[in-house]
């Protein structure tokens, strides 16, 4: 009898604190989204309004809809370019050798530091009075000096994408040295005989073979920059104006800006079910690959 449940006596610390920290608030914040609940109105959910928050969100709210073009906006370039420099970087650095070990080594110090640090550090970097990146372009370009980037929405959004990918690209190349380092060695030395180029080698007979682990990081990637908050609000608060207002910063603001957390939980929701089906599309994905 021991031995039959012991499995689960096991599991059952960790069932707990999931069930804390996770049903549970995923659960009453569904609750709240079919509520209208103002903090600054009463300490308790309201009136029940069922699927009017949702309605108004997708029906009304011409706010939430550019706060997911925005959002769209920072997402597909930055899953794009991560993807590719991670790659690039990965090719270059892949080996035993003393150069690429420690190349690797301090080029994944940037994802080693935490996001809320990386977006103040960026935002005093690309300050136009006294910023490094500022110093920089006067020492070598000075017409480009003195451009106050994150008051720009243009240069604010490419900033917040180019910062993002210096934060990601790191852990991704790690990935993918692994994965390049697992291919057969075999096949590549028979192409190289067989007089077959670098980039003919590469997207012929390398990419076939790393697009298990290059899809899971697509996948991985859109999900983090879906959920991406920390640098928007150390970084541009969502300016200038509304050009960086990301979902996820749109949901923080809501909640605790505007005290509306109906309204918020049912933004929350519906940028989880977005997640939720990424997730779904990953695991299957995984377990096709596991069949």
């Amino acid at each position: 009898m021991k031995d039959r449940h012991l499995k689960y006596m096991l599991l059952a610390p960790a069932v707990l604190v999931c069930a804390a920290t996770l049903f549970y608030p995923l659960v009453q914040s569904l609750i709240y989204s079919t509520h209208d609940w103002n903090l600054a109105r009463a300490p308790a959910p309201e009136g029940f309004v069922g699927l009017a928050n949702y309605a108004d969100l997708l029906w009304h709210d011409p706010e939430f809809l550019g706060s997911a073009w925005v959002t769209l906006v920072f997402t597909v370039p930055s899953v794009v370019l991560t993807i590719g420099i991670a790659m690039g970087m990965a090719l270059l650095l892949v080996g035993d050798g003393k150069l690429q070990i420690n190349a690797r080594t301090l080029l994944v110090i940037p994802f080693a530091m935490s996001p809320a640090l990386v977006g103040i550090s960026w935002r005093f970097m690309l300050n136009p009075e006294f910023g490094a990146v500022d110093a920089l372009l006067k020492a070598l370009v000075p017409g480009w000096s003195g451009a106050p980037v994150l008051a720009d929405p243009t240069l604010a959004m490419a900033a917040l994408i180019a910062v993002d990918v210096w934060h990601w690209a790191p852990y991704f190349m790690l990935t993918f040295v692994g994965a390049l380092a697992a291919l057969p060695q075999d096949t590549l030395d028979a192409a190289q005989v067989d007089g077959a180029g670098g980039a003919r080698i590469f997207f012929e007979i390398m990419l076939p073979q790393l697009k298990p682990v290059l899809t899971i990081a697509v996948l991985l990637k859109t999900i983090f920059s879906l959920k991406m908050l920390d640098q928007v609000v150390t970084m541009t608060a969502g300016g200038p104006g509304t050009a960086t207002d990301t979902l996820p910063h749109m949901v923080y603001s809501t909640a605790f800006r505007f005290y509306d957390i109906g309204y918020a939980s049912a933004m929350a929701w519906l940028l989880a079910v977005v997640m939720m089906a990424l997730a779904f599309l990953y695991s299957r994905f995984v377990m096709g690959r596991a069949a």
